[in-house]
């Protein structure tokens, strides 16, 4: 954007829109040139009121205006004029007509949950802070189903041979496979998956950019967490070692990868025991780690068995709220961890990222990733957030040239930064008001917490012997 300030007499003389040549001398309307043509606005003195968003006359006093292409003029006084920059027709062609095949796709997508069974009546599937989610179409009451999804709308990505998931590599070779093989599907036959495979994010999509496993070595190190960084290159290093093994692309496995870690849900079946299923359509819940709504599965062992998928809401949902739900255990729930973590267990930031590719600054995920820092096992990440400070990190978000992955690496190392500072804090706190009690109340804090623990050691083990008893009868059975 040009401002160009001219005699009343001059601006007199202007027509009310004229053409303008690019100033070659400026670099960045050089670099801009393919994508922009130049036009000068006259700013008259005398602006009659035009409602809506496509307006194009600056209001006495107002700072900023639409042009009736879309692009946006910063206003100053009237008597001025404005050279602006918008977007070529082509390029707009471009990208309504990439909205309409999007619109295409979802609908597509929409029909074909709804021929496999799934129910999707209640939501409508919409983009909100620039992500793609979930809201609700009416409003739906509490403990009401919002999604329900059958088994045989899921996509199966289990393997015989990685039972207990130790190598994450196999069910992406096998999502791969699924891909492969659904190119030879007739469209639009029961087989064709692609209709879903279609909406899944490519490797160069936002999504994937932010997941650690496509950032560079240096973006890794921006982290300053030597547990994801670790972790990060064992993935690398395995995927390269499969693809090979395969003859696969090693860049094809490492997405396959990511998006069966964001996307697959693990649960135990009373007939086939560890499932690794893609539930289409639950996958577009983005997460809040605040959010009371639930998943539920309900299983069917008459005759041939079968399981229903829903996610139930937890509190009422008003039309056109986006529904989200927590994708680990509540950091608030009793059995879910509230620091000393047992039963459905919160993750933290650094599992967020690996799994998911996202920082979750809530109160909640602050609160677990702070107990979790002030541990002897955070001794390595402590010491790392030590070479740089809050302030510097802001700084450089605040810079503005960073890559959307070190962008994401420092954000993230900010985030816990801050989550050691506030757990340290409140540590304090608590310790100041420890020395204040008397022996009494320690005596019956302590035997209140013995309680406690013993309550859980009894639930897990009954639970984990449960398990075992299931295992070894499905085994019996085989």
């Amino acid at each position: 954007l040009f401002l160009e300030q001219r005699s009343p007499a001059a601006m007199a003389r202007s027509p009310k829109k004229l053409q303008v040549a690019v100033v070659p001398l400026l670099a960045v309307a050089a670099l801009l040139r393919p994508l922009y043509t130049a036009e000068a606005w006259l700013v008259p003195r005398q602006l009659p009121g035009r409602p809506g968003p496509r307006s194009n006359l600056l209001h006495e006093g107002h700072s900023m205006a639409s042009t009736p292409l879309g692009g946006t003029l910063l206003a100053a006084s009237a008597g001025t004029l404005l050279t602006l920059f918008r977007p070529r027709r082509k390029l707009q062609k471009k990208v309504v007509a990439q909205a309409a095949t999007q619109e295409e796709a979802l609908g597509r997508f929409q029909e074909w949950l709804s021929a496999r069974g799934g129910k999707l009546d209640n939501v409508e599937i919409c983009f909100k802070d620039g992500l793609r989610g979930l809201v609700a179409a009416r409003d739906i009451a509490e403990d009401e189903t919002i999604v329900e999804i059958p088994i045989e709308a899921s996509i199966d990505v289990s393997d015989e041979s990685n039972r207990l998931g130790k190598d994450p590599s196999v069910i992406a070779m096998n999502l791969l496979k699924l891909m492969e093989e659904n190119r030879a599907a007739e469209a639009g036959s029961p087989q064709d998956l692609s209709p879903y495979f279609d909406l899944l994010p490519g490797k160069d999509s936002e999504d994937m950019m932010r997941m650690p496993d496509f950032f560079s070595d240096e973006e890794l190190k921006m982290l300053q967490c030597p547990d994801v960084y670790e972790k990060t290159l064992k993935r690398r290093n395995l995927c390269e070692a499969k693809a090979a093994e395969h003859s696969v692309s090693a860049g094809d496995l490492v997405w396959a990868l990511c998006t069966t870690a964001q996307r697959v849900f693990s649960l135990l079946s009373p007939v086939d025991g560890l499932l690794r299923l893609m539930l289409p359509g639950i996958d577009l819940f983005n997460h809040d780690a605040h959010a009371q709504h639930r998943m539920k599965v309900a299983w069917n062992l008459e005759g041939y068995a079968t399981a229903n998928f829903k996610v139930v809401a937890g509190s009422p949902i008003k039309k056109g709220e986006e529904i989200r739900i927590c994708y680990g255990g509540s950091p608030f729930r009793p059995d879910g961890c509230g620091g000393d973590c047992s039963g459905d267990i919160a993750l933290t930031n650094p599992q967020y990222l690996q799994r998911y590719g996202f920082v979750d600054e809530c109160f909640g995920t602050t609160m677990v990733d702070g107990k979790w820092l002030v541990t002897d096992a955070a001794a390595s990440i402590r010491e790392r957030l030590e070479e740089t400070s809050i302030v510097q990190d802001e700084e450089l978000l605040a810079g503005g040239s960073l890559s959307l992955a070190a962008q994401t690496a420092i954000q993230f190392r900010r985030h816990l930064k801050r989550a050691l500072a506030a757990q340290q804090e409140a540590d304090r706190q608590a310790a100041k008001a420890q020395a204040n009690k008397t022996e009494a109340q320690k005596l019956a804090e302590k035997q209140q917490k013995e309680k406690e623990e013993e309550e859980a050691r009894i639930k897990d083990a009954n639970a984990a012997e449960a398990k075992k008893q299931l295992i070894q009868a499905m085994s019996a059975n085989e």
